[in-house]
């Protein structure tokens, strides 16, 4: 085999390897589940338990009911800080093929609600009675009962302040070579009521 030929086989087979599931902009292809816009009344409580010396951040937790009883066991999830799963629970998916969790918000049946968005090396914080919801990608918004009430299809978002949110279809990551950071940039940033409704 020539030297040339030898090349494009090497560089050929690194671009095969290097793809991987994720698409452009961090898309991916998870299963989500609606939870229905009637859901709000509060089931019997469940409470976090690990088996570990201390319940704290990624930790190994189950939740079991008031009688004792396990509803969801252990070896599924990782604790993010829900005590209590009224409505849902914001826990740490036991990777499957990385070393990191994912973080996901779930109901009592296990079913995955959304992905949960990063501020400030924690979960995000609820503004104006939502909070910011990320699924396969996207950003939308959740309410306090784990529902999607605005859509996740932008490719970013900031919190609600003052009954609005600007939010952009067309972002941009840009990280500053100096000292690590990363800012979003779009050209076509808009604001959106607490309805989803473009405000003009």
């Amino acid at each position: 085999m020539k030297f040339s030929q030898l090349i494009i086989l090497v560089f050929s087979t690194i671009s095969v390897f290097s793809c991987g599931q994720k698409s452009e902009k961090g898309a991916t292809n998870y299963a989500y589940f609606d939870k229905s816009q009637t859901d709000t009344i509060a089931k019997e409580l469940l409470i976090a338990v690990t088996d570990e010396e201390y319940l704290q951040y990624g930790s190994r937790v189950a939740y079991l009911n008031t009688k004792g009883d396990t509803i969801i066991p252990f070896d599924r999830y990782a604790y993010l800080g829900t005590d209590t799963l009224t409505h849902y629970a914001i826990v740490i998916e036991f990777p499957k093929d990385s070393s990191y969790g994912r973080w996901i918000a779930i109901d009592r049946n296990q079913k995955t609600l959304y992905d949960i968005v990063s501020f400030d090396n924690g979960p995000e914080y609820f503004h104006e009675g939502l909070v910011r919801a990320k699924r396969n990608g996207k950003m939308g918004f959740a309410n306090k009962y784990g529902q999607i009430v605005i859509p996740c299809e932008y490719d970013f978002a900031w919190w609600f302040k003052d009954g609005k949110a600007k939010v952009t279809f067309d972002a941009r990551e840009i990280r500053d070579k100096y000292d690590d950071h990363t800012r979003i940039e779009s050209d076509e940033w808009f604001y959106i009521d607490e309805n989803g409704k473009k405000i003009k």
